[in-house]
Formats: C-alpha cells, sequence, structure tokens
C-alpha cells in the first residue's frame, strides 16, 4: 500500500481518538502516538478507552496492530507520574503494554524526564566513531577537504533534531564543543 493510499485509509483513525479535548493523536507513516495529560485516575480510564477505540477502529479496517511494538511512556518533570498500565485486548488475550522510561522515536531518545541525556551521549559517541573513521582512512587530505567531509559526514550527527533537543546545560555544550576542538588537531 503506497503512502497516499495508507494516509486515505487511515484518514478516520484522528476521528476516533480524539474522544476528548484533552487528548492528541500524533500521526507519521504508520506509526501512531496518542498523547493525553493524565494526573487522574479518570484521566488514565480515559486513555484506557481512546487505546480501546483504536483497536477496535484497527479491527475493523482490518489493519493489524503490532503489540508488541506499543509501549508507554510517562513524562514528568517534578513529580512522579501515576502508577499507570494500559492493556489491549486481542481476541480472549490480554496484553499489557510495557511501560518505558526512554523510547527512541524518529532517532531521538526521549527520556521520562526529558532531559535528553541518553540522546546527547548517543549523538556524541556517533559522532566521535565517524570522525575516529574519517580521521584513519582520510590521512593525506588538505584542510578544505577535511572541513568538507567533517561537514558532511560528523556534524549532521550532532546536529539532527536539535531544535528537539538543544543542548542548555553548560556541561552538555562543552561535550558538544570537545568534537569541533578535535579539527585543529588534525
Amino acid at each position: 500500500m503506497g503512502p497516499l493510499l495508507f494516509s486515505i485509509y487511515t484518514n478516520d483513525l484522528e476521528l476516533c481518538a480524539s474522544q476528548d479535548d484533552s487528548s492528541e493523536l500524533y500521526l507519521y507513516a504508520d506509526d501512531a502516538k496518542i498523547f493525553k495529560v493524565v494526573s487522574q485516575i479518570t484521566e488514565q480510564l480515559d486513555l484506557q478507552a481512546i487505546m480501546n477505540t483504536v483497536k477496535t477502529w484497527s479491527d475493523e479496517c482490518l489493519l493489524r496492530l503490532n503489540i508488541d511494538k506499543c509501549k508507554t511512556v510517562s513524562y514528568y518533570s517534578k513529580y512522579p507520574p501515576l502508577d499507570t498500565q494500559y492493556h489491549i485486548a486481542d481476541g480472549n488475550t490480554t496484553y499489557t503494554l510495557e511501560k518505558l522510561n526512554s523510547i527512541n522515536d524518529l532517532g531521538v531518545m526521549f527520556d521520562s524526564n526529558l532531559t535528553f541525556k541518553d540522546d546527547m551521549a548517543q549523538k556524541i559517541n556517533k559522532a566521535y566513531s565517524v570522525l575516529g573513521i574519517v580521521k584513519r582512512n582520510f590521512i593525506h587530505m588538505d584542510e578544505s577537504s577535511f572541513i568538507l567531509l567533517y561537514k558532511s559526514m560528523v556534524r549532521q550527527h550532532l546536529e539532527y533534531a536539535n531544535s528537539v533537543c538543544c543542548p542548555y546545560k553548560q556541561d552538555d555544550i562543552k561535550e558538544l564543543e570537545k568534537i569541533q576542538k578535535e579539527l585543529p588537531n588534525w
């Protein structure tokens, strides 16, 4: 099924998932995320009802949910969230959804406190590994060629999704700047 046909086919999913004004559905390609602020048990039950509605919709449209890929993450800043458990019923079996502390979404690691520490570490490690490959394999290169190679192969890892997880702590900024200080050592 092509992307346009899939979009037309799943167009009514947004209507089925937005039962109340406080929940949102985010769609990207064949991926869907349901977002809702949950601070009370009634809101938890509302979110479970939305998930049940989505499961019913997918069964009616003959689109099978991959329950192994269905996960839950709670985001919070100061106070830990309610201890929630969500489930999806498939036939006579009920599956409890795995609750994660962090999740990788479109190449960005989101943790439950939205500190992006794991994401920053992942970016820095990837950039160092690519920089090492460039230094080992392109030993006899002039400075302008190396800078061009650096900008095309290393810098993209550091700048990916920086509008989402832009470093604001001094330690994170220093770690990112260390990689750029490797350039004069070339």
